[in-house]
């Protein structure tokens, strides 16, 4: 017959088995590798956020800060033209305004002939005062030698002012003052009889005290000219640094003083990117904290250099009260200030915003 055997049927039975255990050997090997990269993969991540993840913190408002240096105006004048336009990017030692001062040429001459004055004047007194007085031989009657040395003294003295009234030194009063002194001086001598008198030419030294004087003026004579010749040539208003020039209240036509400030400018030399920051951000934050910020599509990063107090508590402290409670002014915003690379591949102005990401403490 054909039917198959209880034998035959048994290997049949066991061949199915093995194949049933080998698929599912090989379905748990191909699904089980899998899970078990998956696993690893989900550990590892959690593990890695455990130990390297930082929660941050974004301001959206920060800007670029810089420090202003003020362009100021080295003569009285008037300002004839501003020649960089405003927030423009201006280079140390670049001409920026120029100014028509006021000193003229007449006021040049004046002065040099002030300095000039006083310079015949200090030579003249360094030689002293040289002046004719009468003598008297000894002979009989009643010749005072002390009233002829007070005579002697007294035309000195009227000699000096007549010279010193003359330059406009001194006031008439001086001059007559002197004059009526040598008058008396005259009366007393001619009261002493004496011998025919005869003349000599004596050099009197002067008074140090006056010598100095007169130095002084000629000093300070030299100082006025100098000063007015370098004001003539003061046209020309430059920059003292590099950086972003900001306009004040003075414009084309204004009237400026000497040291008056014309334009301001944000030194690139000194800048830092600045955010304000409410009462609860700035519990977030401390000195030295890492930052990260993006500005104008370039990342960098910085730390925390200094913290300021708000303007509240500046005037709280200046009054000696005790800090009010924030209330989410504008007062109560607090300035942090974050330091910025070194060496940057671009230009970096002052006004330019940032989005900055405070690194916190886990």
């Amino acid at each position: 017959m054909g039917g198959v055997s209880v034998a035959e049927k048994k290997d049949l039975e066991k061949e199915k088995s093995e194949e049933d255990i080998t698929e599912k050997v090989q379905y748990l090997v191909k699904y089980g590798v899998l899970g078990l990269i998956l696993v690893a993969l989900l550990c590892a991540g959690v593990m890695y956020s455990l130990h390297n993840g930082k929660t941050t913190m974004t301001v959206y408002d920060a800007k670029v800060e810089s420090q202003l240096v003020g362009v100021k105006s080295k003569a009285a004048g008037k300002v004839m033209e501003i020649l960089v336009e405003d927030g423009t990017h201006v280079e140390a030692g670049q001409v920026v305004a120029r100014v028509a001062v006021n000193v003229t040429e007449e006021d040049i001459r004046q002065l040099e002939q002030t300095v000039e004055l006083s310079q015949k004047n200090l030579e003249q007194l360094k030689q002293g005062q040289t002046v004719t007085v009468p003598t008297y031989e000894a002979g009989a009657g009643s010749y005072n030698p002390a009233a002829q040395q007070n005579l002697a003294s007294a035309a000195a003295r009227l000699q000096r002012m007549n010279e010193l009234f003359e330059m406009g030194a001194i006031s008439a009063v001086k001059r007559d003052e002197a004059a009526a002194e040598y008058a008396a001086a005259q009366a007393a001598a001619s009261q002493s009889v004496a011998p025919r008198p005869s003349y000599r030419t004596m050099t009197q030294p002067t008074d140090p005290k006056i010598i100095e004087q007169a130095e002084l003026q000629l000093k300070q004579a030299q100082a006025a000219l100098n000063n007015a010749k370098k004001d003539s040539q003061a046209t020309e208003i430059v920059a003292p640094v590099a950086g972003t020039l900001y306009y004040t209240d003075i414009k084309e036509g204004s009237e400026v003083k000497p040291g008056q400030t014309i334009v301001r400018i944000g030194d690139s030399g000194s800048i830092w990117l600045e955010a304000r920051l409410t009462p609860e951000q700035v519990e977030k934050v401390r000195l030295g904290q890492f930052a990260s910020y993006e500005i104008e599509g370039h990342e960098l990063s910085g730390t925390v250099q200094e913290i300021q107090p708000s303007e509240e508590e500046k005037e709280d402290s200046a009054q000696n009260t005790e800090p009010k409670e924030a209330d989410g002014s504008e007062d109560d915003r607090r300035v942090v200030k974050i330091s910025l690379p070194a060496d940057l591949s671009f230009n970096l102005r002052p006004g330019v915003k940032a989005t900055v990401k405070f690194v916190l403490d886990s």
